[in-house]
């Protein structure tokens, strides 16, 4: 039955994870925790990392000093840096309940204002999400006192937009690039420019990153504290930003479009579109989709490989060559576990000198593997690697090897990996971050791209080494495969990427950002001399060759999103001109203005720290720099001996677990059986988030006649452990009686639960389980007779018994989720329950439940959802299921089989189970089960020990924006719509489907003659995201003799 949504949720995660779906955090592993620790900062490490430990923490410090500067705020408590090794183990975390997709580069949460952080091998990727959390940790310090407790012990409603917290972290953590440029430059171009209000998704990042680059050029970088300051004073971002710079959005709006416009109409002029010098093979506006990326074409021509976000999940899919229409989709990613993640931020998809194969890499479990899939087939086989992350793989021109990117230990290096032999090594093998390797025609040559500078050596360098390294300047190099000698093929003040041989040239192609925008280059390897062939407005990327040179394709983008390109004999391509972009003519001048900056900053204290900017995104032009000006004084009073030794590094602490208070919160809930409830909840963790604990209590506590519960949670290990103690009284009025003088009085029943419940998790992967779990009853029921009149309270019923439930669940969920609830995948949960008798009143029973919901996306923004819900009961004992209505009904005019008998679906279930003549009360309180959603029918229309039920849905978008200006002004926008039949049936026998006088027995000599165990509906809906979901719907009861009137209904939550 439907336990008592409020209690559920408070009773413990354990009894929700056993009941419910959702996919799997998996601890594929152990983690030795220790930390190392500075006056701001705690930097949590495993393993032999200390080297980086000591990297992030210098970091730190200094990204430290420079938001302090801009936000006008130091830190008034700790920061916790935690870092993972890897993004697969990233993904293990506890600190974050939810899972970290790929493309979540780090998080910040409220909690405790804890920093969470993969590193994946590359140092300027991670010194920038570093610089980016940081950013949040200091606002969320500042406006919320770094901690969620304070949200809400001060009733704060500052909500902070999303552009104005993810741009300001951009733009503080690495001012304005190249790709930031191309992005603004193409919203521009395209006349797309969103309003401030609209930056969401993507756009919050480099949209509002445009913002504040916008404020800061014209007001002044000190804006930025004074903005946020004022913010905190009013509650209220919008009116921080009009007292700081005195516009709304709507001004500021206009004043930043006017400021895009004069920045990037001057840098159309002699550019070409990406599709003016190539031919378009996809289009990502007409599928609705935003990447088509890794392209390869095959050896011979006629085919290239992609990944590609059309369905809704990265997929791969096999192109026509020269039309681009789809073939085959060849992968389907996200929603096994062999494909969990394609790699779509760092892709590389290569080709068997065949042209039958290709190779992928994809996360499979605890650690990522190689692919090959033939494409005619779709045969895979997979090549396991016990490393933390793999990437970008390249097929050897022979077909014996296979290049590709590993990540182990902190270092990105270029592995090879014998297909005969099923070797693996490491032919870098150094602290530099390389990546994309491509081979040479004749196989002896591998050229890559690293942040090596002009070193060489191999193993010399260490992860603490690299804080006076310049890791921010990619250029590419080759080595040779049997002598590992690199050369460096590029020296310039640019980046570049993406480097491959021609075939029939000896000549490399590559992608670089000479003056402000990502151009193909062409580099005579006779020469050594490069020259740029392209000149366009945004960039292109991911370039792959026929084996006859005949065909270039690519990744461009353009239009906000990305396509696939097709150029004919790049090798014919001319030398061309590019001249530099506004943001690259005017970058020398900003650059020294930031550094400027950076120098007037210096907290006061004894001179200790020397902080290099050479290595920051901002410092372009470092080397006209003196370096010895940018002497800082410690931001604490402390001396060093505390945090480090006398050599200079960090003095090592071993974690322990301590746990402290994440929130304490008053709670209101309601429920169809008792009415309102309320509690004082709090929450207690660790800093890992291992150990987590719940207390919820009544204001004041009886130890009989209150509500008390505490949840414990064991998760640091694969198999996680789930505890609760639990105590609920609840008091209803059960009726009335007589007094001898033929007065009445008041029967008032309270009933008494408490016990103990026990829950082991295993997760196969991320998406199978099983729990196994053990729940003890204590039950206990009185009725008191109160009668007022006379003064007297007895005790008429007595009744409780005590029940231990052994349960085992199995539960699969491939479920991809949309803003509303799940659009795509498939989930499933079938669970076995029983209740061996104990003692004279116990009761026994058996119980199966199979919940299956699939879901078919049809586009993006259509879907089909189709349930199967099953359930039975037997024993002694058997439980009840009752069908009809809906999770969180909050009121509508519900009737009875079309015929309207003016009870609601809360009445008539308080008069079916409240009853005090009912003799399985407390069976169907604490034992039976709720079947919905049934809608255009109440709570417990039906019952049975066996019910079955079926619900279709068509999902859709129906308004996608509506403003209200009377009686307030109200934006509502992504109103969604939906059409619904719900098809469901409850019995005892079975002879109720056949014998009137059977459901005559069980339901009264007054149901209509066409009554039936079925209750069929039908309907339509909204979903308006007001505060919750608020879901209004029309049902239409589907009897034989018609459809009913429309029967109104309004509740809350997401779909199904």
């Amino acid at each position: 039955m439907q336990r008592i949504i409020f209690i559920l949720l408070l009773i413990s995660s354990m009894m929700l994870n056993a009941q419910s779906f959702g996919q799997n955090k998996v601890q594929y592993r152990d983690y030795d925790w220790q930390f190392i620790s500075s006056p701001q900062f705690d930097v949590y490490y495993y393993g032999d990392e200390m080297e980086l430990a000591h990297f992030t923490m210098e970091v730190a410090a200094d990204a430290y000093e420079q938001i302090a500067k801009h936000l006008r705020w130091n830190l008034k408590k700790r920061v916790s840096i935690i870092v993972y090794h890897s993004h697969n183990e990233f993904q293990q975390t506890n600190v974050i309940g939810q899972y970290m997709q790929e493309g979540i580069g780090g998080v910040t949460e409220l909690f405790k204002n804890r920093v969470v952080l993969p590193f994946e091998g590359d140092y300027a990727a991670f010194r920038h999400v570093i610089h980016h959390e940081l950013v949040h940790a200091m606002i969320n310090d500042l406006v919320y006192g770094g901690r969620m407790q304070n949200v809400i012990a001060g009733g704060m409603n500052l909500r902070i937009p999303l552009w104005a917290n993810e741009g300001l972290a951009e733009y503080l953590s690495m001012n304005w690039d190249t790709q930031a440029d191309m992005t603004i430059r193409d919203l521009a171009i395209n006349e797309r420019i969103p309003t401030i209000r609209e930056l969401e998704y993507f756009l919050a990042y480099k949209g509002g990153q445009s913002v504040w680059r916008f404020i800061a050029t014209k007001y002044g970088r000190e804006k930025i504290g004074e903005i946020f300051q004022a913010m905190k004073r009013h509650g209220n971002a919008e009116k921080g930003f009009k007292e700081a710079l005195g516009m709304d959005f709507e001004e500021l709006t206009e004043q930043w479009h006017k400021y895009i416009k004069k920045e990037y109409y001057p840098d159309v002029a002699g550019r070409d579109e990406v599709k003016d010098i190539a031919k378009p093979l996809t289009d990502h506006k007409k599928d609705k989709n935003f990447y088509n990326v890794s392209p390869t074409v095959s050896p011979d021509g006629s085919k290239i490989a992609v990944l590609s976000d059309r369905s809704g999940y990265m997929d791969v899919y096999i192109l026509d060559a020269v039309t681009g229409k789809k073939i085959d989709r060849v992968v389907k990613g996200n929603r096994s576990i062999n494909f969990e993640e394609l790699k779509f931020l760092q892709p590389g998809i290569s080709w068997s000198p065949d042209s039958k194969q290709i190779v992928i890499a994809a996360k499979s479990g605890a650690h990522d593997a190689l692919y090959l899939i033939d494409v005619n087939t779709g045969k895979e086989k997979k090549i396991n690697f016990n490393l933390d992350g793999v990437f970008t793989a390249s097929w050897s021109p022979d077909g014996k090897q296979l290049a590709f990117v590993g990540n182990e230990g902190g270092a990105s290096d270029i592995y090879l990996y014998d297909l005969d032999n099923k070797e693996k090594i490491n032919i870098t093998a150094d602290v530099f971050s390389d990546t994309e390797p491509s081979w040479s025609p004749d196989g002896k040559t591998i050229v890559f791209v690293s942040d090596r500078g002009g070193l060489s050596n191999k193993g010399e360098t260490t992860a603490k080494d690299m804080l006076s390294h310049n890791y921010n300047h990619q250029d590419i190099y080759t080595i040779d495969v049997d002598s590992r000698d690199v050369t460096r093929i590029t020296d310039t003040d640019y980046n570049e990427n993406y480097p491959i041989f021609a075939n029939t040239d000896n000549s490399l192609f590559y992608t670089g950002d000479y003056q402000g925008t990502w151009n193909l280059f062409r580099h005579d390897l006779n020469s050594g001399r490069s020259q740029v062939v392209t000149n366009l407005l945004t960039g292109l990327f991911q370039l792959s060759l026929t084996r006859d040179d005949g065909t270039l394709v690519f990744a461009g983008y353009a239009g906000l999103g990305w396509d696939i390109y097709r150029i004919n004999n790049p090798l014919a391509l001319d030398s061309t001109s590019v001249s530099a972009t506004n943001f690259i003519a005017n970058r020398k001048e900003n650059d020294q203005e930031e550094l400027a900056d950076l120098r007037k900053h210096k907290l006061k204290g004894t001179a200790a720290n020397t902080t290099d900017y050479s290595t920051y995104i901002f410092a372009w032009e470092y080397e006209q720099y003196n370096k010895e000006s940018m002497r800082d004084q410690p931001l604490d009073s402390k001396p060093d001996s505390i945090y480090k030794k006398d050599d200079g590094d960090y003095i090592p602490q071993a974690y322990k677990t301590r746990f402290s208070l994440d929130i304490a919160q008053g709670a209101y809930g309601y429920n169809n059986v008792f009415g309102h409830q309320g509690l004082f909840m709090f929450y207690f963790s660790d800093i890992m988030g291992d150990h987590q604990i719940s207390v919820a209590m009544e204001s004041q506590i009886s130890l009989q006649n209150s509500d008390y519960y505490l949840n414990y949670a064991y998760l640091k290990n694969r198999l996680n452990y789930y505890f609760t103690l639990f105590h609920q009284a609840d008091f209803f009025y059960a009726g009335y009686a007589f007094n001898e003088m033929g007065l009445p009085t008041d029967l008032t029943a309270r009933m008494r639960h408490y016990g103990l419940a026990a829950m082991a998790s295993r997760p196969f992967n991320r998406f199978h389980r099983i729990d196994a779990g053990l729940i003890i009853h204590n039950l206990d029921y009185k009725l008191f007779n109160i009668d007022s009149y006379l003064n007297k309270n007895e005790i008429i019923q007595d009744d409780g018994f005590v029940s231990a439930n052994p349960t085992l669940s199995y539960i699969y969920d491939n479920a991809v989720f949309g803003y509303t609830g799940p659009v795509d995948g498939f989930r499933q949960n079938t669970t076995f329950e029983m209740s061996p008798a104990m003692g004279d009143k116990g009761i026994s029973y058996q119980k199966l439940k199979i919940d299956m919901r699939k879901y078919q996306m049809i586009t993006r923004d259509y879907s089909f959802a189709g349930r199967l819900f099953f359930g039975t009961s037997t024993g002694k004992n058997p439980q009840k299921y009752f069908l009809g209505g809906m999770q969180n009904w909050i009121f509508g005019t519900g009737s009875t089989d079309g015929v309207d008998d003016e009870t609601s679906g809360e009445t008539r279930w308080r008069n079916v189970i409240l009853d005090s003549n009912n003799n399985t009360l407390l069976q169907d309180i604490y034992f039976s089960e709720f079947a919905y959603p049934l809608r255009g029918a109440r709570y417990s229309e039906r019952f049975g020990t066996n019910v079955l039920l079926a619900n279709l849905e068509f999902r859709f978008p129906f308004i996608q924006y509506f403003q209200l200006g009377f009686p307030m002004k109200m934006v509502l926008g992504n109103i969604r719509g939906h059409i619904f039949m719900d098809i469901g049936a409850a019995w005892d026998d079975r002879r109720e489907f056949s014998d009137f006088a059977f459901l005559q027995a069980k339901y009264g000599n007054n149901i209509p003659e066409n009554f039936s165990p079925w209750i069929r509906s039908i309907g339509y809906g909204i979903k308006v995201p007001f505060i919750y979901l608020l879901r209004i719907e029309a049902a239409y009861d589907w009897t034989d003799s018609g459809f009913s009137k429309p029967q109104w209904f309004l509740s809350i939550g997401y779909d199904w």
